[in-house]
């Protein structure tokens, strides 16, 4: 459980039942958490499923660039998650990891997929793997037809 209490003015201060923090709307808003609760789920999955096989993975980035609706309620659109580490691993390894966060093991990004637009694009060792790709995602009722040479994860081997 989250536990939201206002302390005075724009403050207030969220608890989780293990830390505290102060949260200034002013500095970082709402959208700002929301935004960086996303990124940071799938940064957690990348940098642990690397480390768990093995791999070396350092400088780890991940930019997020996102787009609402105009109007009231407004809603997320779009996103593009833009992923950028050094590993060992080669280019197939590397998107692994990233798809695996995104279309599986991520539940924040997992419970926006159906109402917005999901791209993601990949840099490991200063190399593109991935340039604005996207996931199944955005008010759609796709059914996805593997390649033969595609391994499930989107990925053409």
């Amino acid at each position: 459980m989250i536990k939201i209490r206002h302390l005075s003015d724009h403050l207030y201060e969220a608890s989780n039942g293990k830390d505290v923090i102060i949260v200034d709307p002013k500095k970082y808003t709402p959208i700002d958490f929301f935004i960086t609760g996303l990124g940071n789920c799938s940064a957690y999955d990348v940098v642990e499923m690397a480390k768990n096989k093995g791999y070396e993975l350092s400088n780890f980035e991940l930019d997020i660039e996102y787009k609402r609706k105009e109007t009231f309620p407004r809603i997320f659109t779009e996103f593009h998650f833009i992923y950028k580490f050094n590993s060992n691993a080669d280019a197939m390894t590397a998107r692994r990891w990233v798809l695996s966060s995104l279309e599986t093991y991520c539940s924040t990004i997992n419970t926006i997929r159906n109402t917005s637009k999901i791209y993601y694009s990949i840099y490991n060792n200063g190399e593109v793997i991935a340039f604005k790709e996207s996931i199944i995602s955005g008010e759609t009722n796709h059914t996805h037809e593997f390649d033969d040479d595609d391994d499930g994860f989107g990925c053409v081997a």
